[in-house]
């Protein structure tokens, strides 16, 4: 018997949030409610897809950034910050392309409905 995934026990419990507790709880709740049963299916999405956003967004800043190895994402994000502040992207053809690509994929975990191909 396999165990299930992480992404499948939060949306198990949001569906029995939803289906079971919510139309038990007072009206007065159910916003909260609703806000849980939404926090836990981004948890699900972030558990499937964060990793390979986070990989796809260190390799597309060390391309950018022109650096020999990727290093930490925060690392990356903060000199390109940097580089950004000095002017150093100031005329870049790419720069913004390439923040639109990793904001849609980030996006795509938190609110996929906002997204638009």
């Amino acid at each position: 018997m396999s165990r299930p995934s992480a992404p499948d026990l939060l949306m198990t419990a949001r569906q029995l949030l939803l289906d079971e507790l919510l139309p038990a709880l007072p009206r007065d709740l159910h916003y909260q409610a609703r806000m849980i049963a939404n926090a836990m299916v981004i948890a699900a999405r972030d558990q499937q897809q964060g990793s390979s956003c986070a990989a796809e967004e260190a390799e597309q800043l060390t391309a950018l950034l022109q650096r020999p190895d990727s290093g930490d994402l925060q690392e990356l994000r903060n000199e390109l910050a940097s580089s950004i502040r000095n002017g150093r992207f100031d005329q870049h053809p790419r720069l913004l392309q390439q923040l639109l690509q990793i904001n849609q994929r980030q996006l795509a975990i938190n609110n996929p409905k906002a997204v638009r191909d």
